[in-house]
């Protein structure tokens, strides 16, 4: 098996023919020269998924999902690349030959530790003596024994170093467990103690069932309950960051595809208790808010996520946050209200709880709808005064959005202000939507100019200022067609055409990559104004440099850290190689990337011109003017 991590996923690719892959998961039945389907990604009630053996691809005709076969068991088992290409060499009988590098040796074992770890709670919950309080206590919140084993729970017992013997018994170094956050040094060097104690342990694991951190809930009984945190969650570690985690997500992400959302909740056992009465599809945050981070992750597995309030003011207060978040991505949110203001356990466990809790959550009102629902109750009908304050309230929350680029982005941003106005009832809808984008463009700015006052004062103060508003989000656009923003009148820009131009260039490159030193001879990647196409353009100059071919395979390992980027050139690579006579097609782009650089030389000469105070500048300008002139358009539609 060769040791290069692309020539082995060359091999696993060309070991595993998409035609018995997807058929191993679904019925494929023959049509023609290609195979036909029921789509797995949606809610598919005819065939729309084929399957090409010729091109070894898959596409969906209606929800869009399409691929190789990396994507489509990435897809069907919610796993990254990695993953998949395991799955597929293991069904091959391919053995990988990975070489880990310190950093993930090091990750590996951590997570053996905290593997070893769990397996000692459980033991002590499940089996011990020591357990039996807990046990009870369990038994009493109706939480059944399959459900405990499929969450992993285990006790830690009330003895401060129960846990420090053990590993010491067993050689596993202290220090390991202190970068885990199991155990503390105590003061003075005088040894070690165990951070949880008398409490139940959640095993708190990532989206691969791996265990990360622990969640530990203080017996009812002990002497400290009053005055300790009920909750206790591991310590920020290399493995463990509450804000990149859901609780449950490993399990709900199997339901969650079923029933089209993932709703989240607050607490561990309620979500325990969802996926025991038949409703997997539930997750809780780390007693965190849910992020932007938190969104991306669920954005992987359904289009929809339903978030859970009490029925009290205190809960909805979360509803802005979320919105902030949402308004920006290319997610639908929803909100599903608990009636007399119970939890979900709690309502779970009544006569019909579990109808009643379904019900709840397919009925969520969109959040949008849900806060201009709030907001209208105050006052009934609302005066002019009090539209404009409601008005003010959601474009403030969208101002406070991150400011996303892209088309998609900007079409929510428009539905939410169209909604707005027929929620309210204006009149005259065009002249007040104008006005409603003016308005909102007055609060982003204001926002922004309160983030820079901010950032300037952590900074003034020395410390590491970060956007508050603005956490770092997948772009929603790689490669697609360009953004066209509204303007502050609320009319609409035009459609960029060197985005358009660019974008046939990275079409042609990828499927036919033997082209890639004809456009490097004459195109930079600087050149390109967009930084997906720029980055996609940069790395397959780069490989043809290192004397390679510039295939899928090839980019897939160097856009690992960028899949939106990988999964766009994708795309575009279908489209690429339905292209006749390509290598004429790059002389066209070439051409109008040569004219459009001229024309835009042209226009920066033409405006010193304008500004040239003396004789001596207005003749320099006239002549870089000569030097700039663009050449006569080309003929040819064919790229641009």
């Amino acid at each position: 098996m060769p040791s290069d991590p692309v020539e082995q996923t060359k091999q696993v690719k060309a070991a595993s023919d998409i035609v018995a892959v997807v058929g191993s998961y679904i019925p494929l039945h023959a049509a023609g020269k290609t195979f036909k389907a029921v789509c797995p990604f949606h809610n598919d009630t005819r065939p729309s998924l084929d399957v090409d053996p010729q091109r070894q691809r898959y596409k969906c005709w209606s929800c869009g999902a399409h691929g190789d076969v990396f994507s489509f068991v990435m897809h069907q088992e919610k796993v990254g690349f990695k993953e998949a290409r395991a799955i597929l060499a293991a069904k091959a009988g391919i053995k990988l030959d990975e070489q880990q590098s310190p950093q993930d040796h090091h990750r590996a074992r951590l997570l053996e530790v905290m593997k070893w770890a769990q397996a000692k709670y459980a033991y002590q919950l499940l089996e011990d003596d020591t357990g039996a309080e807990a046990r009870k206590y369990l038994g009493e919140r109706k939480l059944a024994g399959k459900t405990i084993r499929d969450f992993g729970l285990g006790f830690a017992p009330i003895v401060g170093d129960w846990l420090v013997r053990l590993a010491a018994a067993e050689r596993i170094p202290a220090e390991v467990l202190v970068e885990v956050g199991l155990i503390a040094a105590r003061d003075g060097g005088r040894g070690y103690y165990d951070r949880f104690r008398d409490r139940v342990m959640f095993p708190i694991r990532d989206v691969r069932g791996q265990v990360v951190g622990f969640g530990g809930r203080i017996m009812p009984n002990n002497p400290l309950a009053a005055r300790g945190p009920k909750y206790y969650n591991s310590a920020e570690t290399t493995l463990f960051h509450k804000s990149d985690l859901l609780y449950g997500l490993d399990l709900a992400r199997h339901g969650a595809a079923a029933a089209g959302y993932l709703a989240v909740v607050e607490g561990y056992t309620d979500v325990m208790m969802a996926h025991q009465c038949g409703v997997p599809q539930v997750v809780a945050t780390m007693g965190t808010a849910l992020n932007a981070k938190h969104v991306a992750q669920l954005r992987r597995y359904v289009p929809k996520v339903v978030l859970v309030y009490d029925a009290d003011a205190g809960g909805f207060s979360g509803v802005d946050r979320a919105l902030e978040i949402f308004v920006s991505q290319d997610v639908e949110l929803a909100v599903a209200t608990l009636p007399d203001g119970l939890d979900p356990c709690d309502l779970l466990l009544k006569p019909d709880g579990v109808e009643i809790f379904k019900k709840v959550l397919t009925s969520a009102v969109d959040a949008l709808d849900f806060k201009l629902n709030k907001l209208l109750e105050r006052d009934q009908p609302p005066s002019d005064a009090e539209k404009q304050r409601i008005a003010d309230d959601i474009l403030g929350i969208m101002a406070a959005a991150p400011l996303i680029p892209g088309a998609a982005a900007q079409m929510k941003r428009e539905l939410i202000v169209t909604r707005l106005v027929r929620r309210l009832g204006i009149k005259d809808k065009d002249d007040n939507e104008k006005m409603l984008w003016k308005r909102y463009n007055e609060l982003r700015k204001a926002h922004e100019q309160r983030e820079s006052e901010r950032l300037q004062k952590e900074r003034e103060q020395g410390r590491d200022a970060k956007p508050s508003g603005f956490a770092p989000a997948r772009p929603t656009d790689a490669v697609g067609a360009a953004s066209t923003e509204r303007r502050p009148d609320g009319s609409r820009g035009k459609s960029d055409p060197h985005h358009f131009l660019a974008t046939t260039l990275v079409r042609l490159l990828v499927a036919e990559p033997e082209l890639v030193p004809v456009a490097a001879a004459e195109i930079k990647p600087e050149d390109i104004g967009h930084t997906g196409v720029r980055r996609l353009v940069g790395e397959m100059y780069a490989v043809w440099e290192r004397g390679q071919v510039p295939d899928i395979e090839v980019m897939r390992a160097r856009l690992e850290d960028r899949p939106d980027l990988f999964d766009a050139l994708v795309r575009e690579a279908d489209v690429g190689r339905d292209l006749e006579d390509r290598p004429k097609k790059l002389q066209d782009v070439i051409a109008n990337f040569r004219r459009m650089k001229a024309e835009a030389a042209s226009k920066e000469v033409k405006a010193a011109l304008r500004e040239a105070l003396t004789p001596e500048q207005q003749v320099e300008a006239l002549r870089k003017l000569q030097q700039t002139q663009p050449p006569k358009p080309n003929n040819s539609n064919s790229a641009a």
